[in-house]
């Protein structure tokens, strides 16, 4: 990133989890914690809503970043929290912070994709990374307008309204092209997925003890 892109990012991620913050109230407890100039961290009380708040973040940032092929690795680590700073979620330590760091450290190549799930060897487990990496290999194309018209559909907008909200002249039909583009639906299905995946995550674990 230039020195530009980095001076701009704190702003932007904090812009981005007030935005997430109105779609979903309640589930991030502190703000979005930027660090080392182009990495940020974020903590939520549910896990379920993870992989919706990982779609919004980034399609945030591809919106509205400002800079072109501006964009972000993710992992989605679920577990026990020990302990969080209120200052800084980055200060915090536990399960889901290690998790989400040691699946970081094994996305250095593009090979290993840029949205995964940190799971514990649990063969179901895997299968929720497949399906948070297929995610992540969706977006990857994403322009600008196309993070809009998701964002407007992530926030339960209908397209007239995406439309209506728009920066400039648009119509219902282009709003609909951006989402066809943006593979929308496959990623509505994929968080819906995930989402009741997680809800009865505990039940799993406890069948397969």
């Amino acid at each position: 990133m230039d020195p530009s892109a980095r001076r701009s990012m704190p702003g932007l991620m904090d812009k981005a989890g007030k935005a997430f913050c109105r779609l979903m109230p309640g589930v991030m407890p502190y703000p979005i914690s930027v660090f080392r100039g182009d990495s940020w961290q974020a903590l939520f009380s549910d896990p379920s809503c993870a992989l919706r708040a990982a779609v919004f973040i980034r399609a945030y940032i591809r919106a509205f970043g400002g800079h072109p092929g501006f964009d972000t690795r993710m992992a989605i680590g679920v577990g026990d929290v020990d302990y969080v700073s209120e200052q800084q979620v980055t200060a915090g330590d536990g399960t889901a912070f290690r998790r989400s760091g040691k699946m970081l450290e094994k996305m250095g190549s593009p090979r290993a994709g840029d949205l995964r799930y940190a799971f514990d060897n649990a063969p179901f487990e895997a299968v929720i990374d497949a399906l948070v990496r297929a995610t992540g290999a969706l977006m990857e194309t994403w322009r600008p307008l196309q993070a809009r018209a998701v964002i407007g559909r992530l926030e339960g907008s209908k397209i007239a309204q995406i439309a209506a909200d728009w920066p400039g002249p648009a119509s219902p039909q282009a709003v609909s092209r951006h989402l066809k583009k943006a593979r929308w639906n496959a990623i509505n299905h994929a968080i819906a997925v995930f989402e009741q995946t997680l809800d009865i995550l505990p039940s799993l674990k406890e069948g397969d003890s």
